[in-house]
C-alpha cells in the first residue's frame, strides 16, 4: 500500500503541471455542459460552493500568516485548493458570460476571464499574496452577482447592475470585517491597498458595462438567422424559408449571401434566453454598410417585448422591406445598445432562382 501511495505521489509530483492545465481544460468542457442556466438551482449551488470554499480558504491562509504559522499538515494543500476553486470559478463564469453577446463584442471581457483561467496555472507562487488573493476573488465575486441579481429581481438594465454592485461592495465589506475579528494584524498591513484594489476593479467593471463591452447577462441568444418568410401556425410554431448555408458552414444554418426577389423583403428571427419572469423589450437594428462612406448606417429598428421561462428562449421576428444588394446585419440589442447578437449577410440581385428550403422553428 505504501509503495503504491509512494509512486502516486511520485507520479503527481512529476506531471502537476500537466495535470493541472488538464483538469482545468477538463472542467472548462464540464462547466459547458452542466451550467446552463443562471437562474437554474444546481448552477448556483456549484457557484456558490466554490465562492464559499474560496473564501474560507483565503480566510484560513491569512489567519495562519497572521500568527506566523507556515507549516503543518494543511499548508501544501491550501494554495492548492484555491487555485482549483479560482480555476473553476473563472471556468464556470466564462461559460455563462459567454452565451450572452457576441464575441467580437465582447472580446476584451472574454480575455479578462480567460487570462484569469490561464493565469490561474501559471501565477501558482502569488496565491500566498492576500492582496491578490482578495482581488481575484473579488473580481469573480462580482461577476457572480452581476449575473444572479437581475435574475432575482426579474429585471435587467443599468439601476440593476448598479444595485448589483452595490450588493457586491457589502458582500466583500461583511468579508473584511470578518477577516478583521480573526487576522487583524495581516490585514492591517494590507487593507489600504487591497481596498484600492478592491475599488479599481468595481470601476473599470462599470466601465466596460457602460460601453457596452460586458455580455448583457443573464439573457442570452439561442437562435438567430436571416430567413425568405416566417410564418406562425396555430400551434405556436413559425415555418421559415430560407437559403441554406454551406455545409461547411456549420456555425450558421442560413446563407451568408441572401438573393431577393420581387418583394425586395427579409426577415430576422431570433431566439432570446431570459430567466424565469424576467421581462425585458430588446431591438432588431437593421443595418447597411455604406460603400461611400465606409460605415454602418442604421435603417430600421423595431421593437419588442420578450418573456424569460422558456429553455430555448422567446421567439419574435422583424421584416425589412426595400432591401438593395450590398452588406447588410441584424442586430439583436438590449435597451441599453448591449449587443446579445448579430447576423451578417450579403444581399444580391440575380435573375436565378436561388434553392429555398423550410424549417419549422
Amino acid at each position: 500500500m505504501q509503495g503504491l501511495r509512494g509512486r502516486v505521489l511520485h507520479f503527481w509530483e512529476r506531471y502537476e503541471p500537466h495535470i493541472g492545465v488538464g483538469a482545468l481544460v477538463f472542467g472548462f468542457i464540464l462547466d459547458s455542459f452542466t451550467l446552463n442556466r443562471p437562474d437554474q438551482l444546481l448552477d448556483n449551488v456549484i457557484l456558490l460552493t466554490y465562492l464559499t470554499l474560496a473564501g474560507g480558504v483565503i480566510l484560513l491562509m491569512t489567519m495562519r500568516a497572521s500568527r506566523g504559522s507556515t507549516e503543518g499538515k494543511l499548508a501544501p494543500f491550501l494554495p492548492v485548493v484555491l487555485q482549483f476553486c479560482f480555476g473553476n470559478l473563472s471556468s464556470g463564469l466564462l461559460v455563462l458570460y459567454f452565451r450572452s453577446g457576441t464575441f467580437a463584442q465582447s472580446l476584451l471581457f472574454f480575455l479578462i476571464l480567460a487570462s484569469l483561467l490561464v493565469g490561474n496555472e501559471f501565477l501558482k507562487s502569488r496565491y500566498a499574496q492576500f492582496r491578490f488573493n482578495v482581488a481575484i476573488y473579488y473580481l469573480l465575486l462580482l461577476c457572480y452577482v452581476e449575473l444572479t441579481v437581475p435574475v432575482l429581481l426579474h429585471a435587467i438594465g443599468p439601476l440593476i447592475f448598479l444595485v448589483s454592485g452595490a450588493v457586491s461592495l457589502g458582500v466583500i465589506a461583511a468579508y473584511f470585517w470578518v477577516l478583521l475579528l480573526v487576522a487583524r494584524k495581516e490585514l492591517t498591513l494590507h487593507i489600504m491597498p487591497t481596498g484600492l484594489l478592491v475599488g479599481l476593479i468595481f470601476v473599470i467593471f462599470n466601465i466596460l458595462y457602460f460601453a457596452n463591452i460586458i455580455p448583457p447577462v443573464p439573457l442570452a441568444m439561442r437562435d438567430l438567422g436571416v430567413y425568405h418568410s416566417v410564418l406562425k401556425r396555430a400551434d405556436n410554431t413559425y415555418l421559415a424559408i430560407y437559403e441554406k448555408a454551406p455545409w461547411y458552414q456549420v456555425w450558421r444554418d442560413t446563407s451568408r449571401t441572401y438573393t431577393i426577389g420581387a418583394s425586395r423583403s427579409a426577415f430576422c428571427f431570433s431566439s432570446v434566453f431570459a430567466p424565469t419572469d424576467l421581462s425585458a423589450p430588446i431591438y432588431h437594428k437593421w443595418e447597411y454598410f455604406n460603400p461611400q462612406t465606409k460605415e454602418w448606417e442604421v435603417r430600421a429598428k423595431v421593437s419588442f417585448p420578450i418573456s424569460g421561462g422558456r429553455e430555448r428562449g422567446y421567439r419574435g421576428f422583424s421584416v425589412k422591406t426595400s432591401l438593395v444588394a450590398g452588406e447588410w446585419r441584424c442586430d439583436v440589442e438590449t435597451a441599453q445598445g448591449s449587443l446579445i447578437g448579430r447576423i451578417s449577410f450579403t444581399v444580391i440581385e440575380t435573375a436565378i432562382v436561388p434553392v429555398l428550403s423550410q424549417k419549422t422553428l
